[in-house]
């Protein structure tokens, strides 16, 4: 993937260039999109948090899924996944994420009708209705 490939789903400016973050890779795209404000890291924050980054997308090798993912709060830390809570939340987003690729969004194909075609079968007119009791006879239908 070239570097232009690398989304986020969250509007972040970066604090150097004003502009909306561009990742340079799924680590940075995993970090950009969890992390509350990226932009306070030192280097060694950096480091620390592409190390988990490389960790979590080890377990779940979709940039597709890291790029749009929402817990509905942002982490200080990836090491949040480390914990107990943190695993139920990340089973709980991949299961979501799974889910829905299995939806097919797509518009069903549009039926064709001829309007002209006609459904009604000859009935001869002719033919006396059947009584009530004359349905059955003997256990058996009979006309």
């Amino acid at each position: 993937m070239s570097k232009n490939e690398f989304k986020i789903g969250r509007k972040i400016k970066s604090r150097t260039t004003k502009k909306q973050v561009q990742p340079k890779n799924q680590f940075a795209v995993i970090i950009w999109q969890l992390i509350k404000d990226p932009n306070d890291f030192s280097a060694v924050d950096w480091g620390r948090e592409t190390k988990a980054a490389k960790g979590l997308f080890d377990t779940y090798p979709n940039i597709k899924f890291w790029s749009q993912i929402n817990l509905g709060f942002y982490l200080n830390s990836l090491n949040f996944f480390n914990g107990k809570d943190g695993i139920k939340y990340l089973r709980s987003a991949v299961d979501e994420f799974e889910r829905n690729l299995k939806i097919n969004f797509q518009q069903p194909e549009k039926e064709e009708f001829n309007d002209d075609a006609t459904f009604h079968k000859n009935i001869d007119k002719s033919t006396k209705p059947v009584s009530l009791s004359s349905i059955f006879k003997n256990g058996k239908k009979t006309r």
